[in-house]
């Protein structure tokens, strides 16, 4: 049983406690309103901060694939970085010239200055325009060769201990101009597989067409050289075979027109010179070419002013009407004593006994070599 109040305020005191109670509810409600609203904002800012932000400049990447590399170009280097390779360093041009100074301090030859070439793998960084080399006589390069200093100190001592000696000795006279046919050339080795630079491609390389004597005469080395042995085993095996054909062609047509009888004997009998020559073979310088095999005679070989020289013709003259079968005796020993003397000194000596491509010129260079040097 609730007592009731005795002084009938009842009514009174009751609503007041529950508009106090209202009044804190509402508060309540109110409190717990704005702190879940607050809760919601700040788990939402973590996700949103959680996750990575993509870079701007890789927005649509995906969409739009990245620019192709053409793989036969070096890609553009940064403007900041190192020298590319297609240039000399300032210290290896400074390093080569001080070298070519001292060269030319010790040998008697005049040069001029080149500029510093460099296309790929070849050039040099400090070649010279040589003018002329040796002293009384000086001898003139027709035209200036463009070379390296390290190829003019050999060929100053060809020419002064073994040139110019040969030269009074065949010649009664002394050289005074070098026919020059190729100095500098970017270009790979003749006869070479794969892609084996030239020594031209390096300024370490001079092509030698003839020489000219104080008195006029001119040693050339396609007019004086003479026949190159394996022209002379190419002709004689090509004088066999046609007249073993020859034969052939008799005794097949004794036997058709007399049935009775048998074939006809060879006309030239299988041992003796023709055998000889047939079972010889000669060193090359061609890779892959086969110990045996022969040139023709008269197989084109290039045009005369180029690596190669013209086609080889058994009538062809020249200076003062010398036929190429039979050159001046003197001019002839001069050559291959020259080419002889040349094969002691130079990395690589060729002339016409190498190759067809030869044929009118000595090839010298100072080319590195591990075990020989390279003559023919």
């Amino acid at each position: 049983m609730i007592a009731l109040p005795r002084d009938g305020n009842f009514g009174r005191h009751t609503n007041s406690q529950c508009g106090a109670r209202a009044a804190a509810l509402i508060a309540t409600l109110a409190l717990c309103f704005v702190a879940t609203n607050a809760m919601a904002v700040t788990k939402k800012h973590r996700e949103q901060t959680s996750q990575p932000t993509a870079p701007a400049a890789n927005t649509g990447a995906v969409s739009a694939p990245a620019p192709s590399v053409d793989p036969g170009k070096t890609p553009a280097a940064p403007a900041d970085s190192v020298k590319p390779a297609a240039t000399w360093t300032a210290a290896e041009i400074a390093d080569a010239r001080a070298r070519c100074s001292v060269i030319l301090q010790r040998v008697h030859a005049m040069a001029v200055p080149h500029e510093p070439i460099r296309e790929g793998a070849c050039g040099a960084p400090a070649p010279v325009e040589l003018i002329s080399i040796g002293k009384n006589p000086e001898v003139a390069l027709s035209p200036p060769a463009i070379v390296r200093c390290d190829l003019i100190e050999p060929l100053v001592t060809w020419f002064e201990k073994d040139v110019q000696p040969l030269a009074r000795k065949h010649l009664k006279s002394e050289i005074v101009r070098i026919e020059t046919m190729s100095s500098y050339s970017c270009r790979n080795a003749y006869g070479r597989k794969g892609t084996k630079l030239s020594e031209h491609g390096l300024a370490n390389a001079l092509d030698i067409g003839g020489f000219i004597t104080a008195s006029a005469k001119m040693a050339e080395v396609l007019d004086d050289w003479g026949k190159p042995e394996r022209e002379v085993l190419a002709e004689a095996a090509a004088r066999k075979q046609a007249a073993e054909d020859a034969a052939k062609k008799t005794a097949e047509a004794g036997v058709a027109g007399n049935p009775a009888q048998g074939p006809l004997p060879s006309a030239l009998p299988s041992s003796g010179a023709g055998a000889a020559v047939a079972g010889l073979a000669r060193t090359t310088i061609i890779d892959g070419l086969p110990n045996g095999q022969v040139v023709a005679a008269n197989a084109p070989i290039g045009d005369a002013s180029r690596l190669g020289g013209p086609a080889v013709k058994s009538e062809l003259t020249s200076f003062g009407g010398r036929a190429l079968d039979n050159p001046d005796p003197k001019m002839r020993a001069f050559l291959h004593d020259a080419h002889q003397a040349a094969c002691r000194i130079f990395g690589t000596t060729l002339g016409p006994e190498a190759n067809a491509a030869h044929r009118n010129h000595f090839h010298i260079d100072m080319a590195e070599r591990k075990f020989a040097k390279i003559c023919d």
